[in-house]
């Protein structure tokens, strides 16, 4: 069977293009004057004798050169200090539209585009040499948050003028000004354990801080270094996170041993021989059933205190002190059973189970008493963040 065209796609076809046509002039009469000049020039592309896009293009160009270059004028007619870039804008958007035209030869009959590369280079380059004689004003300020500003408008410079004058080397200068640097410096114990067993679970402990700091980390400006790192690089820290573990203690294993004894006595009946007279009764015997549950369970302790000092870099002063316990357990129980099974009810089965597992080792034990302080720890240091 042969398909037949679909009819209502021929009725609504001269509607579609009606309205495609009309694009342009709605945006003309809304005002849009970019807008409809970019249409228009879209329209005689396809269809250069279109009479209504060849009628509005001159006007729409005119209201957009009248536009962009009054604002430009405007822009420069303040002390603004990025007037330069924000007259820059306008003569892009008309640039835009000029190189548009140009492409059109059908819209070339009608207008005459203006190109304004000139003005477009001129404004570039004294908007740069503004941010770049900006940049330097900022640096001689000396503090942190100057060289940070200064650093953006190195940037913009260059952004708009690739390899502007020295700025390449002037951002680089003003991102060191500008940088603070976060020592997390290695965790310090003090307990009566030998520093061995310990020392690897503060070098996760330490390195846990560390990246929960990083992970809050926005700001490009603000380094946060392990010690060995501040060392290696002879860097100055600006802040100081100094953790220690003081008095860290594990408690010896405490064993509890319980027990319980089952006892369970049953009737069983044995029916009598029906083969023998005189006819005798069934027996009843009965029989006991023993067994004993054990239960143990084993806990093991920790005790101590984590202390965290923010300090000042420059003063060496305490910003902020937490001290938190270095609190952990660790518990294992288990219960079996001796005797005979016949004895056991479907609760005691239930309690059958578990194994006697060795004690966690005194690193492990340390590892899960510091574990919890890592959030108070980087709540401290962000409290402070805002001003690094």
């Amino acid at each position: 069977m042969i398909n037949k065209p679909n009819c209502r796609w021929w009725l609504i076809a001269p509607l579609i293009f009606a309205l495609s046509c009309k694009s342009g002039e709605k945006l003309y009469n809304k005002g849009r004057y970019d807008e409809a000049v970019i249409a228009f020039v879209k329209k005689l592309r396809k269809t250069p004798t279109h009479q209504t896009s060849l009628t509005l293009l001159p006007q729409a160009y005119a209201q957009s050169v009248q536009l962009h270059e009054k604002n430009a004028s405007a822009a420069l007619g303040t002390t603004a200090n990025l007037k330069f870039e924000a007259a820059l804008r306008e003569y892009q958007v008309l640039q835009n539209l000029y190189n548009n035209i140009e492409a059109c030869p059908a819209c070339l009959t009608v207008v005459t585009p203006k190109d304004y590369r000139n003005a477009i280079s001129a404004s570039r380059d004294t908007a740069a040499a503004t941010r770049y004689d900006h940049g330097m004003a900022l640096l001689r300020n000396g503090d942190r948050f100057s060289a940070r500003k200064a650093y953006s408008n190195f940037q913009a410079a260059l952004s708009l003028v690739p390899d502007y004058k020295n700025a390449k080397d002037m951002m680089e200068q003003a991102y060191q000004m500008g940088m603070a640097v976060v020592e997390v410096r290695d965790v310090a114990l003090v307990s009566q354990y030998d520093q061995r067993a310990l020392e690897p679970g503060a070098a996760i402990f330490r390195d846990n801080v560390l990246n929960n700091l990083r992970a809050k980390n926005n700001n490009s400006f603000v380094q946060i270094l392990p010690e060995s790192e501040v060392v290696k690089n002879k860097l100055h820290a600006d802040y100081v996170v100094d953790i220690r573990v003081e008095d860290f203690l594990v408690s010896k294993p405490n064993i509890q041993k319980n027990y319980r004894e089952l006892v369970k006595t049953v009737e069983i009946i044995e029916p009598a021989d029906t083969t023998k007279r005189p006819r005798q009764a069934d027996k009843v015997r009965k029989e006991t059933y023993k067994g004993v549950l054990y239960f143990n369970t084993v806990s093991v302790v920790t005790g101590g205190n984590i202390v965290c000092y923010l300090i000042d870099g420059a003063n060496d002063d305490d910003m902020e002190k937490i001290v938190l316990p270095a609190d952990a357990g660790w518990s294992n129980s288990f219960c079996y059973f001796k005797g005979d099974e016949r004895v056991l009810t479907p609760e005691d089965r239930k309690l059958i189970g578990g194994q006697d597992l060795p004690s966690p080792t005194v690193g492990e034990l340390f590892q899960a008493a510091v574990g919890r302080s890592y959030g108070e720890i980087t709540n401290i240091v962000m409290k402070h963040y805002a001003s690094f």
